[in-house]
């Protein structure tokens, strides 16, 4: 009997069921189909590039990539690209998934949303804005709103979240969206309308679709956010609550246990030591850090770096240090904790040496590191250096505070010329452009007091510029016009004439000086200044320093100079040697010897006292009854003394109690 032909599949009918189950996102059954389209013809580039979209779906990343180098041996590498490097960025692997974007040609929306993707990942920030830019501008399907919050968040974490208000395009209408503008605004140092983002973002979560599971995650990121727009508006009390209660609900999400449990610490400080040493535990926990940012785990890192020294754990904190400056060698937060660690050790040499290889490698480093030099030399009493310091700072001109104090050092060197250079660099940079309503305030303000200063130390032409400039400003501001006539007035008294012409006139009565004078009450006398004789004031001034005050010596009472004074005197009475405490008041001796004896019949027991010899002891007794002409010879058998019957002791009342 001949052998059953196996019934070959139909491959189209195959093709047909895997589209209806691809539309349906059955995904499991579709990769079944795969399998037995593939199984007739395995070379079908269709049915290849099928099974590692279902593996995709799926979430089979791994086996995805497997598959995807299975074809290229085969030469379909181009094909599948995007695919390759989706799945890359879906395994933390960005790097290999930009350089197969790298290769593929600008194409579709896909290709642009990948990319910033993957550049957001790899914390390129500013290169992510500029791509979700263009997705944005080319963009036709209904995917806008996810771009406009990935767009945002890009924009919170590249430095530029002030430009936020510059951006008319973006909308507030989903969750993400309102909450990543106010991440944009707590960036930016605007808590107050980062608050009513998170409001706004609240209300679009709980309004949404979400389960109850998946809507708590969400607003425990909310609660977490605004915990720490409250702690930088300083209500510490409100954001400690809001952490505390985030904790406690355990969030899925252990970034965000991190996040909250580092800020608690930071808020925490020298109080709650016991507190910020279990809220360590969850900083240490092992796959926390996957969602945060190289910023965020250098800030972890760096707190638990400083509760280390600020609990005298020297041993740990180097430990940490050393952490620290291996993950993030350029991060001016490494080198300012080990220049704090040396300060606690007292090696203030180290750390300013420290500082100074610093500053030599890397000029353009952060301004903290510069103050912090210079803060150091000024503590060892070093202006000079101090100041030599500040002046080598790329960003002097853009701190206020920077420009104040660099000002005060160099005047107390008596550095006339580099305090004004120090202004003129300070107006120079405040008045560039773009300029907006903080900046020309600020400007204004800087212009002003180097005007006054330049005026002080007898620079009028270089004042006019700048006061003129001012008074196109406000051309009615007083103060600034007086300035300008006292700076013509120095080198140009004809200018300041007609500056003077300016001044508002007087609009007041007219008065006569001469009747001014005369009216009754108001005497203008004018001061004779006499002629002094400068040799003898002189002499006058030698005879008043020569003078000395004598003062009559004080001794003490019953004092006598013939009795050599006690060398003890100084100490207190307590410690001299001849010191002898006295008896306490009611204080009587005890008597020695058994219970029941007492100084009287002391004596009478030694003479009845058989190991010592006998001692006559008269009594009262036998010389009161002998008479005139009798011996005084004791008798020899003396009697002993009589016993006293016994006292009745009086009975103690009985008191009542209570």
């Amino acid at each position: 009997m001949a052998a059953k032909k196996t019934q070959e599949p139909n491959i189209p009918r195959l093709f047909t069921q895997l589209n209806n189950e691809g539309e349906d996102g059955d995904y499991e059954k579709a990769l079944e189909t795969v399998d037995k389209i593939l199984s007739v013809v395995p070379d079908d580039l269709d049915a290849l590039y099928c099974k590692v979209v279902c593996l995709m779906q799926l979430s089979k990343f791994e086996d995805a990539i497997r598959m995807i180098d299975e074809i290229t041996k085969k030469g379909g590498e181009a094909q599948f690209l995007f695919e390759k490097a989706y799945c890359l960025y879906r395994t933390d692997k960005c790097v290999e998934s930009l350089q197969y974007l790298d290769k593929m040609a600008p194409g579709d929306q896909r290709f642009w949303d990948l990319k910033a993707q993957v550049l957001y990942r790899l914390e390129r920030f500013s290169e992510a804005t500029s791509v979700y830019e263009g997705a944005l501008k080319q963009a036709t399907d209904g995917f806008g709103n996810e771009r406009e919050a990935n767009y945002t968040a890009a924009l919170a974490s590249s430095g530029h979240a002030n430009l936020l208000s510059q951006q008319e395009f973006l909308h507030a209408d989903t969750m993400e969206q309102c909450f990543n503008r106010a991440c944009c605004y707590l960036a930016a140092g605007m808590p107050n309308d980062a608050l009513k983002m998170i409001d706004l973002a609240e209300e679009r979560c709980k309004h949404g679709d979400a389960e109850d599971e998946e809507l708590e995650d969400e607003l425990a990121v909310i609660r977490v956010q605004r915990g720490y727009a409250l702690q930088l508006k300083g209500s510490m009390e409100q954001a400690m609550a809001l952490y505390n209660l985030v904790l406690k609900q355990k969030p899925n999400d252990l970034s965000l246990g991190v996040i909250a449990s580092n800020n608690i610490i930071a808020l925490n400080k020298e109080k709650g030591v016991f507190d910020s040493k279990k809220r360590l535990k969850v900083l240490a926990t092992e796959g926390s850090y996957k969602k945060l940012n190289s910023v965020q785990k250098s800030t972890v890192l760096l707190n638990r770096c400083l509760f280390a020294l600020q609990t005298n754990q020297l041993d740990q904190c180097h430990q940490l240090v050393k952490e620290l400056k291996t993950k993030y060698p350029n991060s001016a937060q490494a080198i300012l904790s080990e220049v704090a660690l040396l300060n606690r050790e007292r090696k203030a040499g180290a750390a300013v040496q420290l500082l100074e290889e610093h500053l030599r490698g890397c000029p353009n480093t952060s301004l903290l590191i510069y103050t912090t030099l210079a803060q150091l030399y000024l503590v060892q009493n070093n202006v000079s250096m101090a100041c030599q310091v500040l002046l080598q700072c790329p960003e002097r001109s853009t701190r206020l505070g920077v420009v104040s104090v660099l000002v005060s050092l160099a005047m107390s060197l008596g550095r006339v010329e580099t305090a004004s250079k120090v202004f003129d660099e300070a107006v120079l940079w405040w008045t560039r452009p773009p300029e907006t309503k903080d900046t020309l305030r600020v400007s204004r303000l800087l212009m002003l007091e180097s005007a006054k200063f330049k005026l002080q130390h007898g620079s009028p032409e270089d004042a006019v510029p700048l006061l003129e400039k001012l008074l196109l400003f406000s051309a009615s501001d007083m103060t600034v016009l007086a300035l300008l006539i006292s700076a013509y007035s120095r080198f140009s008294p004809l200018k300041a004439e007609e500056t003077s012409k300016l001044l508002p006139k007087y609009g007041g009565a007219l008065v006569d000086i001469t009747t001014l004078e005369k009216m009754p009450g108001i005497r203008l006398q004018r001061k004779v200044v006499q002629k002094v004789d400068v040799k003898l004031l002189d002499i006058e001034r030698k005879k008043k320093e020569t003078k000395k005050k004598k003062r009559k010596t004080r001794l003490p009472k019953q004092f006598d100079p013939s009795v050599p004074a006690d060398p003890e005197r100084w100490l207190p009475l307590k410690e001299r040697s001849y010191y002898r405490r006295g008896r306490k008041k009611g204080f009587t001796s005890v008597g020695r010897g058994t219970q029941g004896t007492s100084a009287a019949t002391a004596a009478i027991t030694a003479q009845l006292d058989a190991s010592k010899p006998k001692v006559n002891i008269p009594s009262e007794a036998q010389s009161a009854g002998r008479g005139k002409g009798e011996s005084s010879k004791p008798d020899e058998s003396p009697q002993a003394p009589k016993k006293k019957a016994p006292q009745q002791q009086k009975k103690k009342k009985k008191t009542k109690g209570w």
